[in-house]
């Protein structure tokens, strides 16, 4: 089963009227500075140094990150996030690149190949919080040239080579969300984030308060949970124990799996308003051709 929304609508503005400046990064970073930092940003290069094959409508990207940033853990053969280590469990090597744009295809047909549910319109700033491979966030911003598009993570696995409209910045969607009210979106995406999120009050909150009014705000989240219309799921006892020691396991760590069915109401509570849910099935098996549906 997966979640797609709920979709919500922020009819009012939050937050002090006169909120703080924005801190802006030192001109030079280093691992010295790098913890107190909370987004590292990869600055679109001169037009000097934009690659002549793509025209005008691609920039090349020059990397401004301290060091450590690629100081990547690994363990087990797989590569893990330098930044906040720790603080998100799944790798980010090549392999995990792999799985996350298989996952963004199965998104994709979930919703009959729509990119999202929220009934947005010439948006002019959009933030895709977790972006992962940034696979979202290209083809939004590709296909919203009028929009300037932000995608956070907490590695620098994203492509370098990307429309003059997105920017992918190394962020902790769980840090202060330092935005300035001028910098405030009218569309927040955030996606298969459960088991990355400790304070989910705190994540909505911070998006209701960076976002102005009229804009959405779209969580598609998987339920982390498997079901069967007849009961019969309780017969596969190895799924049924994989999927209970996977959610205790989330439990002890403090960023719980299973949460999609939380969100809706964790939304009004927030203070949005227009709220929609869909719950999409997704079938992970089928019997074989010709084979009696199980009793």
């Amino acid at each position: 089963m997966s979640h797609a929304g709920p979709s919500v609508d922020k009819t009012t503005p939050a937050g002090p009227s006169n909120p703080a400046p924005a801190p802006q990064p030192p001109a030079t970073l280093t691992d010295d500075n790098l913890q107190n930092l909370q987004q590292l940003v990869i600055d679109t290069a001169s037009e000097d140094d934009q690659d002549s094959t793509f025209g005008d409508n691609y920039s090349s990207y020059s990397t401004s990150l301290a060091s450590s940033i690629f100081n990547y853990e690994y363990s087990n053969g797989r590569r893990y996030h330098a930044y906040r280590s720790g603080s998100y469990l799944l790798p980010n090597d090549e392999q995990e690149v792999d799985r996350l744009d298989m996952l963004h295809h199965i998104f994709l047909l979930c919703l009959g190949g729509k990119l999202y549910e929220a009934p947005i319109s010439e948006p002019t700033r959009i933030l895709d919080v977790g972006t992962g491979s940034g696979i979202w966030a290209i083809v939004v911003a590709e296909d919203n040239p009028q929009a300037e598009v932000l995608g956070t993570d907490l590695s620098p696995i994203q492509p370098s080579l990307v429309t003059p409209n997105l920017k992918f910045y190394i962020d902790d969607a769980e840090a202060e969300w330092v935005y300035p009210p001028h910098e405030h979106f009218d569309f927040i995406h955030i996606r298969g984030m459960a088991g990355a999120i400790k304070d989910w009050d705190r994540l909505i909150q911070q998006a209701y308060d960076n976002m102005v009014p009229g804009g959405w705000l779209e969580f598609q989240e998987p339920e982390s949970w498997c079901h069967s219309d007849d009961d019969t799921v309780h017969r596969a006892v190895y799924l049924d124990r994989w999927q209970r020691l996977c959610n205790e396991a989330s439990d002890r760590f403090g960023k719980q799996l299973r949460v999609s069915h939380t969100l809706l109401d964790r939304i009004k509570a927030a203070g949005f308003v227009d709220c929609h849910e869909k719950i999409v099935k997704v079938s992970l098996s089928n019997p074989p051709s010709g084979a009696a549906p199980a009793d």
